[in-house]
């Protein structure tokens, strides 16, 4: 299992492609054969998934029962919001218009790797949202989130 870590800064071009920042390609496993998928993230970003890794969150999708109308709602969304993308030659993806709308991006994108997937956000809203916690705001989502008091 190889995991996606680092930030990346990337600039939207005039036909909706990145160039995929070298340092994140050199994490991508070979299996995948650049082989990408873009999916509406939960928060105002987009999540980025190698190939392999998203398989994995398909399956839980997968086995969602579809007998509540939430259940559903969530899946037609999630599948709505799926594109697999591959890199190109020259080490970019085109990312559709209607994720780009969901993310609010524009121009210029800042990519978070976080483990098993990346976050593609519109870097204002990277800066607002990540970046603009403060330390003590921190502490206390630490706290809560892991059920640990950091002395």
């Amino acid at each position: 299992m190889s995991y996606i870590l680092g930030v990346f800064e990337c600039t939207l071009d005039a036909k909706q492609r990145i160039k995929v920042p070298t340092g994140l390609i050199s994490q991508l496993p070979q299996t995948d054969e650049g082989k990408l998928v873009l999916t509406l993230g939960v928060d105002k970003c987009i999540y980025l998934y190698t190939e392999s890794e998203f398989r994995k969150e398909l399956d839980i999708v997968m086995s969602i029962p579809e007998h509540t109308e939430e259940n559903r709602k969530y899946k037609n969304s999630f599948f709505a919001g799926t594109h697999p993308v591959t890199i190109d030659s020259a080490e970019r993806i085109l990312i559709p218009k209607s994720l780009l709308s969901h993310a609010g991006i524009t121009k210029d994108i800042l990519i978070n790797g976080q483990g098993d997937k990346a976050l593609l956000w519109d870097q204002a809203t990277y800066n607002k949202e990540v970046l603009g916690i403060d330390g003590k705001e921190y502490q206390q989502l630490y706290e809560k989130v892991r059920g640990v008091k950091k002395d």
